[in-house]
């Protein structure tokens, strides 16, 4: 009994051991089973501006175009337009909002890593949104009107007060554009800023424009779960091996259980058997009790005190479940079972 018991256990841990493998390969392969999805866009950025003149005698234009120098004392105010442009790879869903801002700087130098004393920004337009569907190009033009005598005089009087006077001044006008984008593969957020600056607090200056990534094509890559009817057959072929893993858990444990209880039970007819060999008779069929005073003992050695008494033969019968061993006198018989299996106690 103890072979087959050892055999059927390790073939059933054999065949534990082989679904838990192929269960989980198949979960893993089917669930993280990846591939790298991309979106490619390319911004096309550009700043246009025109400096208005205040009335004088040198100049008969009433503005001067981008890219020279101006004379500060000159400049009545600056029209500035931003043009931004995005192109993407493939077409896609986007919402997107956008606002111009101002931001004027007292710095340390003329190098702006160095820090600054002072900074104070300025909402110009408010933000604006929009959205497209299914298209692979969007575009904005805003155009503002910059007081740029106003913010050179708020510089000027933050310097008076303070008592600085080898500081620089810098007026930043810049175009902010946040973009939320969705495609076929992959959702990301874009963020663009495209600015003007202006140096402040100088007899004459020029204008430096810098822009985010303009006319580069830049690529977003994400990792995507895998799908398809493979992957998923994977996954319900992992999901069905794994579950009869733990059923065959369940049928170790069980079997063990069993084993235990059967083992006990044969150790101790044996005993009793091997012990008593003399004074057991074997019978076919348990004798009729019709008649009899029937005792039931809890143990076979009060049926061994009782035959002490009496000496007569003890008469045993079993089957698959229990053995019945009986002591019979002219009115009383004692009887002690052993059970393959305790009854439940009501």
């Amino acid at each position: 009994m103890k072979k087959s018991y050892v055999r059927r256990q390790f073939l059933i841990f054999v065949f534990l051991l082989v679904f838990l493998i192929i269960g989980t390969v198949c979960l893993y392969v089917g669930l993280n089973t990846k591939k790298v999805v991309s979106l490619k866009y390319q911004e096309d950025n550009d700043i246009d501006y025109k400096v208005y003149l205040k009335d004088n005698d040198f100049f008969e234009e009433k503005y001067i175009d981008k890219g020279k120098t101006y004379i500060t004392s000159l400049i009545d105010h600056i029209e500035v337009a931003f043009k931004y442009n995005i192109d993407f790879s493939e077409k896609v869903n986007a919402e997107y909002t956008y606002r111009v801002m101002a931001k004027i700087e007292s710095n340390k130098s003329d190098n702006e890593s160095e820090g600054n004393y002072w900074t104070k920004e300025f909402d110009i337009t408010g933000d604006a949104s929009n959205k497209i569907k299914n298209n692979s190009h969007y575009s904005i033009y805003q155009q503002v009107s910059i007081n740029y005598n106003e913010y050179n005089e708020l510089l000027n009087s933050f310097k008076k007060s303070v008592g600085l006077t080898n500081s620089s001044g810098l007026l930043s006008v810049y175009l902010i554009v946040d973009s939320k984008v969705d495609s076929s593969v992959i959702s990301t957020p874009i963020k663009s800023d495209l600015v003007l600056k202006l140096p402040l607090s100088q007899l004459a200056i020029e204008a430096t424009i810098d822009s985010d990534a303009s006319n580069n094509i830049e690529e977003i890559k994400k990792s995507v779960k895998e799908d398809g009817v493979f992957y998923s057959a994977l996954v319900i072929l992992g999901a069905f091996c794994t579950v009869l893993s733990l059923f065959l858990v369940f049928v170790l444990i069980r079997s063990r259980r069993v084993y235990k209880r059967n083992y006990k039970y044969d150790l101790e007819l044996e005993k009793i058997l091997t012990t008593y060999d003399s004074i057991i008779v074997n019978v076919k069929d348990i004798p009729s009790i019709d008649g009899y005073d029937v005792i039931k003992v809890e143990s076979f050695d009060e049926l061994i005190d009782a035959h002490s008494e009496i000496r007569k033969p003890i008469n045993y019968y079993h089957n698959e479940d229990y053995s019945v061993f009986l002591l019979l006198s002219d009115s009383i018989i004692w009887e002690y079972i052993l059970r393959r299996k305790k009854r439940r106690r009501r």
